[in-house]
C-alpha cells in the first residue's frame, strides 16, 4: 500500500506543469514601495473590489512576482473553508 501511495505522489509531481520561479514578499513594509512604484493595487483597494467579485472573505494577502508579473496570492474563507487564489496585482478582477 505504501508503495502505491508513493507511486501516486511521484506521478502527480512528475506530471505537474513546471512553474516559473516565484518570489513572495510577506513583509508589507517591503511590499509597499513595490506596490507604489509598480502601480499595483493596494490591499485596501483589492479588499474593496473583492467584495463584489469573489465569494468569501480575504484572510491573507501576499505579494509575489511570477516571472515578470506581480500577483497577489490570497487565502479566502468561503463558508468556513479556506481557498487559495492568485490574482494579477495590476488588474485583479478584469471585467
Amino acid at each position: 500500500m505504501r508503495r502505491l501511495v508513493l507511486s501516486v505522489i511521484a506521478l502527480v509531481l512528475a506530471s505537474a506543469p513546471a512553474r516559473a520561479e516565484s518570489r513572495c514578499i510577506n513583509d508589507w513594509s517591503e511590499a509597499a514601495p513595490i506596490v507604489r512604484g509598480e502601480g499595483l493595487y493596494t490591499v485596501e483597494k483589492l479588499t474593496a473590489e473583492a467584495r463584489g467579485n469573489i465569494k468569501g472573505t480575504i484572510i491573507k494577502t501576499t505579494l509575489c512576482k511570477d516571472d515578470a508579473t506581480w500577483v497577489f496570492r490570497l487565502i479566502v474563507r468561503v463558508k468556513g473553508n479556506l481557498k487559495m487564489m492568485t490574482v494579477d496585482a495590476k488588474n485583479p478582477f478584469p471585467r
